[in-house]
């Protein structure tokens, strides 16, 4: 499929400065081909149809005057640089889509430890645009809200090995699914060199892993669809 971005006529950002619009560029012009060999066909999909400004940081109107028809959903900026669970999914009930106003800096282009904006942007809007997913990340709020807190703990780690660090069987190939290594040049390279254990992904194989914040995760977890990781979430989340 065509990933070449769509042209805008917007003009820059006003409240970033030229120095985070040129790292903005310089993270999507190494990340583009990474993405165009190793992305789910989903990803793919959804970032023709963003079509995001390869040169600068895209202004949230614009996202969500594409975003928001398609999907009813809608980005929000937030100075918070590592939101919580709770106002997160807060939010996400509300079918709010929190984008930090923080990007990492140069000495951080091949993985940063904190999701930054291009990770918000570039590794999660794509998806965002396309019901089939949107319908998938609707599931999580309302288990969360109405769970204890030992199933938020592990509410928090099934999120984050499926659609911050998931990976998904397409025509017998493994591709990316997960934002978080969509949007890192250093995970997604690590991982398509065979340097990460990959399981399936299974209520009980996730909940027995801690995240990996600040390094690359020890372990990682396939699934055969987005239907078939709704399936399994559903396991978890009917019993709360």
């Amino acid at each position: 499929m065509n990933a070449t971005p769509k042209p805008r006529t917007r003009q820059r950002d006003q409240q970033f400065s030229a120095e985070l619009h040129d790292v903005w560029a310089t993270l999507y012009a190494r990340q583009l081909p990474n993405v165009q060999a190793h992305a789910c066909r989903e990803y793919l999909e959804g970032f023709a149809i963003l079509g995001m400004p390869a040169e600068r940081i895209p202004s949230l109107p614009e996202l969500n005057a594409v975003i928001t028809p398609r999907t009813g959903w809608r980005t929000v900026r937030t100075p918070v640089r590592y939101s919580d669970a709770v106002p997160w999914y807060h939010h996400f009930a509300r079918q709010q889509f929190l984008i930090t106003d923080y990007m990492r800096g140069r000495h951080e282009l091949d993985f940063t430890p904190e999701p930054d904006m291009f990770h918000d942007i570039f590794g999660h809007l794509p998806f965002m645009v396309l019901p089939e997913y949107t319908a998938l990340q609707e599931l999580f709020a309302p288990a969360f809200l109405r769970a204890n807190d030992e199933q938020r703990e592990n509410i928090k780690r099934l999120a984050w090995f499926s659609t911050e660090f998931g990976l998904i069987r397409q025509e017998g190939e493994l591709k990316i699914f997960g934002a978080g290594l969509i949007s890192s040049h250093g995970e997604i390279n690590h991982i398509m060199a065979g340097n990460t254990p990959i399981r399936p992904f299974t209520i009980e194989n996730v909940i027995g892993y801690e995240k990996a914040i600040y390094t690359f995760n020890e372990v990682l977890f396939e699934f055969e669809s987005i239907a078939a990781l709704k399936a399994e979430l559903a396991r978890f989340f009917d019993s709360i």
